[in-house]
């Protein structure tokens, strides 16, 4: 039997093992978040490995993830009528990815780091889509 490692599943095992270092203390913070129709998501995360997945489906969704710390990985994805995404990561490796389908679609990522990788997928009528990417 053949076992394949997904795309994502190479960025975890990547970010994992690129801050693993000398024995020490590391810290993560990982969170997912679902929500129907639930208020605006907003997470801050500031430890040494911060991956977020967050997945919002109702009629108007918004989604605000920050990310300070040196691996970062964040997945969003927005089912509804309205849809907002903004994304901020500061470290040594960041990840975004941004899937939106409905009426409307706006997103934002911005990256600080030596090694950014941001996507966006929207799929609406009204679609605008913004990727910041700067090294140190």
């Amino acid at each position: 039997m053949k076992h394949h490692l997904g795309c994502a599943g190479a960025v975890v095992l990547a970010l994992c093992s690129v801050g693993a270092g000398p024995a020490g203390a590391q810290t993560a913070d990982i969170k997912t978040i679902v929500s129907v129709g639930g208020p605006p998501v907003v997470l801050n995360q500031n430890s040494q490995l911060n991956m977020a997945g967050v997945f919002l489906i109702g009629g108007s969704t918004s989604a605000t993830v920050t990310q300070n710390g040196t691996n970062n990985a964040t997945g969003v994805l927005q089912f509804g009528g309205t849809n907002s995404a903004s994304i901020g990561q500061a470290g040594t490796n960041n990840l975004a990815f941004v899937g939106q389908t409905g009426q409307s679609a706006t997103s934002l990522i911005s990256q600080l780091g030596t090694m950014n990788a941001g996507t966006v997928a929207q799929f609406g009528t009204i679609n605008a889509s913004t990727i910041v990417q700067t090294g140190p």
